[in-house]
Formats: C-alpha cells, structure tokens, sequence
C-alpha cells in the first residue's frame, strides 16, 4: 500500500520533547529532517515508527482513513512501517541473505526469495548475500539494513543517517535509490547531518531546532512567510533552504557555492 500521509497536532514525542505543533508528511516525496544535534530527528522518526509514547495526535492517513498510530496494532505496524536506525549492530553470524529476509517476516507471503534479491541489488549487497554479517564493514551493514527494509515493502520508510557510514559514491546511489522509492509513491523521510544531502536529493524538508535553554521550540510554521518573524519552515520545498533558514536552524553563518555546472550548495562561514 502506498499513498500514506503522517499528519501531527500538538505533538509531544518520546520523553516530553514538544516537536511541531501541527504539520504532515506527504507520500511521493523524500523528505529531509534536518536540525542540530540533540534537536530530536531520531525521536521524532522512532515516534511516527510507534516506537515511543507520544502526547498530541499522530495519525497516518490513506484514502478515505485516519488512524491514530498509537492505536495500530504491532503486526499492522510491521507492514507499514521500516526503519533504519542509526546504529548498526550485527552480533549473530545469519548470512547476508538471511538478515535481508528478515524484512519479510511481517508478511508471510510467496514470492520472498524473487524480492529479497531484489532489494539486495538496489542496495548494492547482493555481492555479498552469502558472506556472515559479522565479517562486514559498517557502511556495508547499514546497507544490508537498508536492503531488508526494502524487502519489506512497507509504506512508510524511516531512515536515521542511512548513509553515516558510507563513502561518497555509496552516498550518492543512497539517495538516488531513497528519491526513486519515493517517486514510486512510498513516503520516505531520512534525517540528515549533511543538509547538502538535503539540498541535492530531497525534494521536502523538516527543520529542529534546539532553544538556547536546550529545549525544543514550539514555534515552526508551515508557510515560508513567517520565517523571519516567528519560527521555521515544516514541510517547505526544499529549494527554499538557503543561508537565511540554514543560519537559523544551526546557529552559524552558511555561504553557498556554485559549482561550474550551477549546482548550489552550502557551507559553514570560515572567518
């Protein structure tokens, strides 16, 4: 099932931490979720999973349904929802193949062998299907933790700094493969520490920010307008990330560069 939408209204994630005050995740886009460390990314992603309680209304949407997430049952929530954490940790010495068809286990159906060998060549492992995970560097890991929530086939696919580990090229194919599973209709939000990542892949982004007090500011608005008056873009085009915004969300000056082929991206000021 494609085409479910997150919708959030006074949402208080995990432990208390005030997030948006109302906002939505649309399918068919790559959604960034970009902010400073300690701003929230990883709760907020491990709270729209259901994997922690949560304050507000959360609530996926499809055609003609509304569901409040806390409501979900588990099993459901496994066909709906993949997740790749941010830690990668591979103790038990299954194969490759075997960490990969993990992802199928929610669905109990036909046809697995034909979609695991699928997603293990889109996340570029299937090379290594017979190798012990416990003998695999960390960026092929985290790909072969990719390729399982691939597998999967879920509607909603969360990913915590899926390409944290990987070198540049691995980056890039990461994010190529994340843009045309969202084009496909999925909805996919990523959280990012690169907002360059954000800036050439993603099509949406979502911005934390971290109050001076070390508390999270309930002050993000969804339209552009109101950025210089009272808070941050929620679910802005991402072409509207520009040094203004970026400054404000990170608390340092930011100078673009164009490349000779007008590609822009951004930089931390150097005195």
């Amino acid at each position: 099932m494609n085409n479910l939408s997150i919708r959030f209204s006074r949402l208080e994630a995990g432990y208390g931490i005030p997030v948006f005050s109302e906002g939505a995740v649309q399918p068919g886009k790559l959604t960034a979720l970009i902010g400073p460390n300690g701003s929230g990314k990883t709760t907020l992603l491990r709270t729209f999973a259901g994997l922690l309680p949560y304050k507000g209304s959360l609530t996926f949407e499809t055609t003609g349904e509304v569901r409040e997430v806390s409501r979900i049952p588990r099993r459901e929530m496994g066909l709906l929802v993949g997740m790749v954490p941010q830690q990668v940790q591979m103790a038990a010495p299954f194969t490759v193949y075997d960490a990969v068809a993990l992802g199928r286990l929610p669905h109990r159906s036909r046809g697995d062998d034909r979609l695991v060998l699928e997603a293990a060549a889109d996340a570029d492992v299937e090379h290594l299907l017979f190798r012990r995970v416990t003998r695999l560097s960390t960026g092929e890991a985290q790909r072969v933790l990719l390729a399982a929530v691939l597998a999967q086939d879920p509607s909603l696919l969360l990913l915590d700094e899926p390409t944290s580990a990987q070198d540049p090229h691995q980056t890039a194919k990461v994010f190529s493969l994340l843009k045309r599973v969202a084009g496909s209709g999925k909805t996919v939000v990523a959280a990012v520490h690169d907002v360059n990542l954000a800036v050439v892949y993603a099509d949406v982004f979502l911005a934390l920010k971290k109050s001076l007090e070390g508390e999270m500011k309930d002050d993000v608005k969804g339209e552009m307008k109101d950025v210089k008056e009272s808070g941050f873009p929620l679910a802005s085009p991402v072409e509207r990330l520009d040094g203004e915004v970026l400054e404000r969300i990170y608390g340092v000056p930011f100078d673009p560069y164009v490349s000779p082929k007008g590609a822009k991206v951004w930089h931390t000021r150097v005195n």
